[in-house]
């Protein structure tokens, strides 16, 4: 059992690549495995080369680590944010490693599920826990420090983020944290590219 008083929320490093992608896929597996046409054993090398983890962010990417093991990670994004020279191999490296098919799919698939920031908003592209630490309210204390950095920030007032239909349980912590519905997305585009078929885009505002 994790001591949660040892909790620490910080920014990533280069060297948590692997911790972070292994949460990453556990965290998402089902939209992993139809985003990426390649065996179980390659994806975790492909999240990393083609940048999916977005690592090219100097801010806003945070991880959760007790005691030196990560358990929890939270990509934010919003208009204006810095970015550093992107880790992300070349079309072509990723060609000779990956094959091209695999590559071109995955990149029209990122492509129509991409989510542009809006301007004022703090979106929080990705939150996952490791499957050993979750129920121990790790997303809520991400959560609150996606929060806490969009109430640091000039001209941030609200934070989004979106949830597939069936992920009820998320759904559910996401009504009691004061987010709300703010509209249903349906997309066909979204079942070829990911499995999901239906999301909720939710959204709170900022309050001091």
């Amino acid at each position: 059992m994790y001591n949660l008083n040892e909790l620490k929320i910080r920014n990533f490093e280069t060297e948590d690549e692997s911790n972070i992608s292994e949460i990453f896929l556990d965290g998402f597996y089902s939209k992993v495995k139809n985003l990426i046409d390649l065996p179980d054993e390659h994806k975790i090398d492909f999240l990393r080369d083609f940048g999916i983890l977005g690592t090219e962010y100097k801010e806003g990417h945070f991880i959760a680590e007790v005691d030196g093991d990560i358990i929890g990670l939270m990509l934010l994004r919003w208009v204006g944010q810095r970015k550093q020279k992107s880790r992300q191999l070349k079309f072509s490296q990723l060609v000779k490693k990956y094959g091209f098919i695999p590559i071109i799919k995955t990149m029209a698939k990122i492509i129509m599920m991409n989510h542009d920031p809006k301007k004022g908003e703090i979106y929080i592209e990705h939150i996952a826990v490791s499957e050993k630490a979750r129920g121990l309210g790790i997303g809520s204390i991400l959560i609150e420090k996606a929060f806490n950095t969009a109430k640091s920030m000039k001209d941030i007032h609200k934070v989004g983020l979106a949830v597939i239909e069936d992920n009820h349980r998320a759904h559910k912590l996401y009504k009691r944290l004061g987010f709300q519905d703010a509209r249903k997305i349906t997309t066909s585009l979204g079942k070829w590219a990911v499995g999901v078929y239906q999301y909720t885009e939710m959204e709170k505002a900022i309050t001091d």
